[in-house]
């Protein structure tokens, strides 16, 4: 399949708008239309992305995009629920949290528990009515802009949000405006300069074009938040939930030809048959040395996965 055609202006940064410059990866399957794409290094700021940018994303999200059964479901609940009593102990008393992007609400469900006072925003109504049905959150499609001014959070959350979207200094220059005094931006983002994405290449697991626009590296990420007035004031690498399973489905990817056969299957893209089997027999062998492989990437400070804590700049 060609390249899915360029809408002018799509091939631009998403971070500073220059032009594409070095090419990074010539060609990359979406592994759920088949469409193909580039990954390029902007010959600015050199930021890497996903180039063309499709002028429409909708096709690229299925109604079962990241929805899972109720095994996977219980199984990041708890990691999510982890994630969350370690970031709320940053105000014990409880405060106000924005999480953007929210998904079905377990993390809010999660911060809601914590005595904190929840507010979500998802990409569609449709989502968003879900979200309320599912643990009766606030939760809106309104972007972040359209928020008051004088909505002020003393967390804003980003998980696996950020390169998504389209114009991320916009977005973080919008929430920057909302955090309350002595706030913070909490960003989880795959980490391009990791083993596992030199290790899977243009078929890394965490890699996902075009729903992935930017592919952002600790440098990367610190200038985009500076863009936005913003510095970045800690990063880790571990992720218990994402990490290992990423080495699995990517090594899988590089050994059979096929992209992510075990998360469509799990998605309930695919039904169960061969390729399925034989992708969860190589995920079983496979497991251990991931595990091995994660924990040795997050002590050298080259895990697929950053967890960046942002705060304002003293210059905003």
């Amino acid at each position: 399949m060609p390249l899915t055609e360029s809408v002018k202006g799509n091939d631009a940064c998403p971070v500073c708008g220059g032009e594409p410059g070095r090419t990074v990866y010539a060609e990359t399957r979406d592994p759920i239309t088949l469409d193909t794409f580039q990954i390029v290094a902007c010959s600015h700021c050199t930021t890497t992305y996903t180039a063309p940018r499709p002028s429409s994303l909708n096709r690229y999200y299925p109604h079962l995009y990241r929805e899972y059964g109720r095994f996977v479901t219980s199984v990041l609940r708890a990691f999510y629920d982890a994630r969350v009593s370690r970031w709320a102990r940053l105000k014990p008393a409880g405060g106000s949290v924005l999480e953007v992007g929210c998904g079905r609400g377990l993390m809010l469900a999660a911060f809601s528990r914590q005595g904190w006072k929840t507010t979500g925003i998802e990409r569609n109504e449709e989502a968003a009515e879900a979200a309320r049905r599912a643990f009766g959150l606030d939760v809106s499609a309104k972007p972040v802009e359209a928020l008051p001014l004088d909505a002020r959070f003393d967390l804003i959350i980003m998980f696996h949000v950020l390169e998504h979207i389209a114009a991320p200094v916009t977005l973080l220059g919008e929430c920057a405006k909302r955090l309350a005094p002595g706030g913070r931006i909490i960003l989880n983002v795959p980490n391009f300069a990791s083993w596992q994405s030199r290790f899977g290449g243009s078929n890394w697991f965490h890699l996902d074009p075009p729903r992935h626009l930017t592919h952002f590296t600790p440098e990367t990420l610190a200038a985009t938040l500076e863009r936005a007035g913003l510095k970045l004031a800690d990063v880790n690498f571990v992720s218990f939930e994402h990490d290992p399973y990423g080495w699995v489905e990517s090594s899988i990817n590089r050994l059979t030809g096929r992209k992510n056969t075990l998360t469509r299957f799990l998605m309930g893209l695919d039904a169960f048959g061969p390729a399925v089997l034989v992708s969860l027999l190589l995920g079983a062998a496979l497991f251990p040395p991931a595990a091995i492989l994660s924990l040795i990437s997050w002590a050298g400070k080259r895990g697929a996965l950053m967890e960046a804590v942002a705060v304002a700049s003293s210059k905003s």
